[in-house]
C-alpha cells in the first residue's frame, strides 16, 4: 500500500486514494489544525490531533493514517501560538477519492 506524505514545513493540497496511507512529518514547529466533519479518517477522526507540535532532530513522523471513506479534509500547519479557526484551515485540503 502506497504512503502519501505531508510535511509541516511545506503543507500543500494532498490528493490520495482510499487505499493509500498518510503520514505527517513535523519538520517545522507548528500548530497543526484539521477539520474532518465527514469522518474521512473515522468518526471521531483518527488523524493527528489539533495542537502544537515541535520540530525534533530527527523529525518526528506520525501515522500511518488510513482513510475509511472518500471526501475532503481541511488542514494547515500554522505558526506556533496561532489558533485553529476556519480562516487558518482554508489553505489546504486532503482529497480522498474512491
Amino acid at each position: 500500500m502506497a504512503t502519501v506524505h505531508i510535511y509541516t514545513s511545506k503543507p500543500e493540497d494532498v490528493p490520495m486514494k482510499k487505499q493509500e496511507n498518510l503520514d505527517i512529518t513535523i519538520d517545522q514547529s507548528c500548530s497543526w489544525c484539521f477539520l474532518d466533519p465527514d469522518g474521512v479518517f473515522g468518526s471521531p477522526s483518527a488523524l493527528l490531533g489539533n495542537g502544537t507540535y515541535y520540530k525534533t532532530i530527527p523529525s518526528t513522523t506520525y501515522g500511518l493514517f488510513v482513510p475509511v471513506k472518500a471526501g475532503n479534509v481541511k488542514f494547515n500547519a500554522v505558526p506556533v501560538g496561532t489558533d485553529c479557526t476556519d480562516k487558518t484551515l482554508v489553505p489546504h485540503t486532503i482529497i480522498v477519492t474512491g
